[in-house]
């Protein structure tokens, strides 16, 4: 349908346009295209399609909106997490620490053998002290005791408290010394009153000792007697024990 102006005013034509059927309807055709293209639309209308195309970009900008949405600490949080060692490179305090007390054991340990061994060598310097100390007193006051209704095994007690030196000569003197003892008759017995080691070599073996005794001697008629004596002795250590070497007599009034 067309209009056409005429002195300014339209006027209608009756003419019907294309597609158009007398009386201004679409024809059948015309009417079928508008149905077809409605169930289109219906389908997937502009705005469907709009927003199925425009997705993608509306997500993609709704990241930095929630990104910007994030409270503060939420972000601080992340980027702590993100930050913070993972794995062995953030034990590396527990390792030093570890190291620390092992280091710290091992000091303790060297100065706990060291203090120990120190401690043996003076217990076992003490112990060879004291025996050799108790060996001399007992042996000096053997070999300056004896009775006359037992010299022969007197004899050979003072054998038993001597080796080396001091062995060998009371082998070799022990009939003169018999013969002598038998002819004098008078019994003896010595008392150690005080003795001191005036040296030690525990690695080696070796002692001196200095030694006061007081030696009471009964004679055939019954008088007994006194008599003090100092003696300064050898010592050596043996299988048996620590031993007599030699014996020397020291005047009373010198010093030792």
């Amino acid at each position: 349908m067309t209009t056409e102006v005429n002195g300014g005013e339209p006027a209608a034509r009756t003419e019907p346009g294309p597609g158009e059927e007398p009386g201004g309807e679409p024809t059948a055709e015309v009417r079928t295209a508008l149905g077809k293209r409605a169930v289109a639309e219906g389908a997937c209308g502009p705005g469907e399609e709009d927003a199925a195309g425009e997705e993608p970009t509306r997500g993609a900008d709704a990241a930095p909106d929630e990104a910007a949405d994030t409270p503060p600490e939420e972000g601080e949080d992340a980027a702590g997490e993100a930050a913070r060692p993972v794995g062995p490179a953030g034990q590396g305090p527990v390792w030093l620490a570890a190291l620390l007390v092992a280091a710290l054991l091992f000091c303790a340990f060297s100065g706990w053998i060291y203090w120990r061994a120190h401690t043996d060598d003076d217990l076992a310097y003490s112990r060879a002290r004291d025996r050799a100390l108790a060996a001399g007193r007992a042996h000096l006051a053997t070999l300056n005791s004896v009775d006359t209704a037992h010299i022969e095994a007197d004899l050979r007690e003072w054998r038993r408290a001597a080796t080396g030196p001091l062995r060998d000569e009371l082998r070799r003197s022990e009939k003169k010394s018999t013969k002598a003892l038998r002819e004098r008759g008078s019994t003896a017995r010595a008392e150690v009153t005080d003795a001191a080691l005036t040296g030690l070599d525990d690695t080696a073996g070796t002692a001196t000792l200095i030694a006061t005794l007081r030696i009471r001697t009964t004679t055939r008629s019954g008088t007994p007697a006194t008599d003090r004596k100092r003696m300064q002795a050898g010592l050596e250590r043996t299988e048996q024990g620590w031993k007599l070497t030699s014996v020397t007599p020291v005047a009373v009034g010198e010093g030792s």
